[in-house]
C-alpha cells in the first residue's frame, strides 16, 4: 500500500511578509522544524516522499537522505517570486494560494507521481506516526479523497491521482465566481463533492510549533 501513496510535504523557509497569520518567521527555526519532520517520514515510514520548497531553499542538509532513500525521496525547489507561473501571487496574502501552487509544482516535477495512485499533502513540519498503519486498512485507489479529522484545519488533505486537478486546483475562485482566501474552506468544499471520502481519525502527534498562527500554541493532534 505505502508504495502507491505519494506524500507531498510543503515547506517555505524564507517567508513572504505579505502573507497573513505568520508566527514562525525565522528561517533557521523553520529549517530545523522541517528537517525534524521530514527525517521522521523517511526513517519511520515506507511512503514515497516529495519535499517541495517554494522560496528557493535547496535543503542540502538532507543530501545523505537523498542518497539513502533515492528510491522514494525527492526534493523539488523553486522561488515563487521569480517563477513565472507564480509571480502574479507575490502580493497575495493567502498562504493557501502559495501552497496550492507548490503542491502542483511537486506533482508535476516529482519522478514518483506516475507510480502512485493516491496523493496526500502535509505541511512538512508535522509527522503522523500512525498514518501508514491506518491507511493499511484501505485500498487507496478505491477512494476519491481524504481529509484530516478536523476539517476546519488544513494540515492534511489528499485525493486519488485522477482527482488531483480538481482537489488541488490552483484557483481560489469557486464555481460561482467567489474568491476564497481561507484554504480550510477550499479543502472542505472540494472534498465534500466526493462520496468515497476518507475522514481520518484524530491522530496524536508530537507537540509541534505552528508556522502560521495568531499565537504560539503548538499542535498535538492532526
Amino acid at each position: 500500500m505505502s508504495d502507491k501513496v505519494l506524500i507531498i510535504l510543503t515547506s517555505t523557509v524564507n517567508i513572504n511578509p505579505a502573507k497573513y497569520y505568520m508566527y514562525q518567521t525565522d528561517p533557521l527555526s523553520r529549517i530545523n522544524t522541517y528537517l525534524y519532520g521530514v527525517r521522521q517520514w523517511l526513517y519511520k515510514t515506507n511512503f514515497k516522499i516529495c519535499l517541495v520548497e517554494n522560496s528557493g531553499y535547496p535543503f542540502d542538509e538532507l543530501n545523505i537522505e537523498k542518497d539513502k532513500f533515492s528510491h522514494r525521496f525527492q526534493i523539488v525547489s523553486y522561488t515563487e517570486n521569480t517563477h513565472e507561473p507564480t509571480a502574479h501571487i507575490i502580493n497575495s496574502t493567502s498562504k493557501g494560494e502559495s501552497e496550492l501552487y507548490a503542491i502542483n509544482y511537486a506533482f508535476e516535477n516529482c519522478r514518483f507521481t506516475e507510480s502512485c495512485d493516491f496523493i496526500i499533502k502535509l505541511t512538512a513540519r508535522y509527522f503522523i506516526s500512525e498514518l501508514e498503519k491506518y491507511l493499511g486498512d484501505f485500498i487507496m485507489n478505491d477512494w476519491d479523497s481524504l481529509t484530516q479529522n478536523n476539517r476546519n484545519r488544513c494540515e492534511m488533505v489528499g485525493c486519488n491521482k485522477s482527482n488531483f486537478y480538481d482537489v488541488f486546483n490552483v484557483s481560489l475562485i469557486d464555481e460561482f465566481g467567489v474568491y476564497h482566501s481561507h484554504i480550510e474552506d477550499v479543502w472542505k468544499n472540494r472534498t465534500s463533492k466526493y462520496i468515497r471520502l476518507i475522514v481520518c481519525k484524530e491522530f496524536q502527534i508530537e507537540s509541534t510549533v505552528r508556522g502560521g498562527a495568531p499565537d504560539n500554541q503548538p499542535f498535538t493532534t492532526i
